[in-house]
């Protein structure tokens, strides 16, 4: 997992996010192939949030995907 952000994120979520950043747009969370934001929609792999805390409460959400690009090879 890459972090370019000052958001700690626990270990159990470490393995589903490949990277957090930030922009002029808010907090972006790319996740891992096999995961989705399950607060966000429904095989969405991209958490957007403004603020830090919104990030965290997504990222609590995140579940197991498998969905036909999560299962694609």
């Amino acid at each position: 997992m890459k972090n370019s952000t000052n958001i700690k994120i626990a270990k159990k979520y470490e393995d589903m996010i490949r990277e957090i950043y930030c922009d002029e747009d808010g907090y972006w969370v790319c996740l891992n192939k096999g995961y989705y934001a399950a607060g966000v929609d429904f095989e969405c792999h991209t958490i957007h949030e403004d603020e830090q805390k919104e990030v965290i409460r997504q990222i609590r959400l995140i579940k197991p995907c498998k969905c036909n690009f999560c299962n694609s090879k």
